[in-house]
């Protein structure tokens, strides 16, 4: 039996990479497009040879955009985190970086007219609901894609895409805070206590002190990895907040039911360190370090929903990030999140109390490349006995 080809666009979006996929292409409900992502990325494997994935959770990424008919969307994104070494697609929450991919792919694909200097396209994300406004630079009717900004943990520069992410708190619980509170205390097991802090914005993130787990928040991923007992830490507690948030139902089952959802970071005052590039950076050039795991490995850089929420957090009294984070310097409104890679600016916008916030508007700055165009094979005897269906937001 022959396979059968999916049109797609192989893009770098940010610090991820993934593919990119039009709904017409794609017409399945979510719940039996597992196999053929798994099998287009190449999972479970953790090399991912026999597909197109990179082996790390960051280069192991889909979406699946069309047409929204909405008065205040133009598209929509289904986005799924395809597991490595596990048969799991993860649908539970947002990302930063490959949302900068969006825009540029629906101005490509003719889902959104080109308008020069700047288009702006606004996405609606199918998991959570929330609304992004991409500001794509176009010139002669085409995506821009040289430009003279950078990001950390990207080689060159490229053309900036400013992503404005509007009313990203409560993302997925509907509270910026979900405990209602800045701060909790989990009793891990053997009766070992950890203050954390809940914060959903963008994504929800457990956050901790790094020196809770005895880091000093400078850590890169390979030293992380290298701590088998940290990392299990990390993922206890990250079990903990998603039954705190009843994304499952109960800890034991977090790891295989909802791998990337919620996120769980580690924090410290900013210091000097050197990033994975080998770059020295002096502790004025940031507010804070963080670390963030994906799918329970090391992030190499930082994800985009991620650094929302770290820089909402640093801005609430009473979290464990708060406390971490240094005054502003120069734009008091923007949060400077070391990462393994480099440095990583938010700009927030917050009113409300710290009690009850609410995140007007968050803004990153990322870049996006499209590397290849083509089609992804799939063996037949997946798709002939998937049902067809048009993507409906959740009602």
């Amino acid at each position: 039996m022959p396979d059968v080809s999916i049109p797609c666009v192989l893009y770098r979006g940010g610090t991820s990479r993934g593919l990119l996929f039009l709904e017409e292409d794609l017409p399945y409900p979510r719940d039996v497009l597992p196999p053929i992502l798994l099998r287009a990325f190449g999972s479970p494997d953790t090399r991912q040879i026999d597909g197109v994935g990179g082996g790390t959770s960051l280069t192991s990424k889909a979406l699946i955009v069309g047409p929204e008919r909405g008065c205040d969307a133009d598209v929509r994104m289904l986005f799924g985190q395809v597991a490595v070494a596990a048969p799991d697609v993860d649908w539970g929450g947002n990302c930063g970086n490959m949302t900068a991919a969006v825009g540029p792919f629906a101005i490509e694909a003719g889902l959104v007219p080109a308008v020069e200097p700047v288009t702006i396209v606004r996405i609606r994300s199918v998991n959570t609901g929330v609304l992004v406004r991409a500001h794509v630079p176009v010139r002669g009717g085409r995506v821009v894609t040289e430009g003279d900004y950078a990001i950390a943990g990207v080689a060159g520069t490229a053309a900036r895409i400013d992503l404005e992410w509007l009313n990203p708190g409560g993302s997925t619980t509907g509270r910026v805070l979900p405990t209602g509170r800045p701060r909790d205390r989990f009793v891990l097991a053997g009766g070992r206590e950890i203050d954390v802090s809940i914060v959903d914005a963008g994504n929800p993130v457990v956050f901790c002190a790094a020196s809770a787990l005895g880091l000093t928040g400078t850590e890169l991923p390979p030293a992380m990895e290298a701590r088998a007992g940290v990392m299990q830490t990390l993922e206890d507690i990250r079990s903990i907040a998603a039954e705190v948030l009843a994304i499952v139902p109960d800890r034991a089952v977090a790891t295989r039911i909802s791998p990337g959802l919620p996120k769980v970071a580690f924090v410290a005052p900013r210091a000097a360190y050197r990033t994975t590039a080998g770059d020295m950076l002096a502790g004025d050039t940031h507010d804070l370090q963080a670390r963030l795991l994906s799918m329970q490995t090391a992030h190499r850089s930082y994800a985009g929903g991620g650094g929302i929420c770290t820089a909402v957090a640093a801005r609430l009294p009473g979290t464990v990030v708060h406390e971490c984070a240094s005054s502003p310097s120069g734009d008091p409104d923007a949060v400077r999140i070391a990462h393994p890679a480099g440095v990583m600016a938010v700009r927030i916008s917050l009113s409300g109390t710290s009690v009850d916030p609410h995140v007007i508007s968050a803004t990153v700055s990322r870049t996006a490349r499209r590397i290849m165009s083509g089609a992804v094979w799939i063996p037949q005897e997946l798709i002939s006995q998937l049902p067809t269906t048009n993507f409906q937001l959740p009602r």
